[in-house]
């Protein structure tokens, strides 16, 4: 059984390394967690599936946090409530830099439904919205 584990945790580090190996540092820092882990495992005689279970709970952690600041933001109408002189007849602008040249940026990735606008001249966040 301990063995099994190892090899696991091996091969899902290897697979990390593998297609996340530029956000990680490369093959040196996924060899280095690997060890890590393994002194975990061996040291506190710990299963490898708490590991993954701590995993996925900052993932969800981090998904609610990311959520939640999505949230509460305002959105368009909202906006333009809160900042009547940042209506443009071509769009919207900034309520810090008065700049139009905005961008919107999904709120996990670039196809996410949960987008927000950012300035591109001071990068403050202005308003959510979501796309059906």
């Amino acid at each position: 059984m301990y063995y099994f584990e190892l090899a696991s945790t091996f091969l899902f580090l290897l697979l990390i390394g593998a297609f996340f190996s530029p956000i990680l540092g490369g093959c040196f820092v996924v060899f280095l967690v690997f060890f890590i882990l393994s002194g975990f495992i061996i040291f506190f005689s710990v299963n490898f599936v708490w590991f993954l279970a701590l995993g996925l709970i900052i993932y969800a952690g981090g998904f609610i946090v990311k959520f939640w600041h999505w949230h509460k933001l305002s959105d368009l109408n909202q906006y333009l409530g809160q900042h009547p002189a940042c209506k443009l007849d071509v769009g919207v602008a900034c309520c810090n830099c008065s700049s139009d040249r905005l961008r919107n940026q999904g709120l996990f990735n670039n196809k996410s439904k949960w987008r927000f606008y950012v300035c591109n001249s001071c990068g403050s966040t202005l308003f959510r919205f979501k796309v059906l």
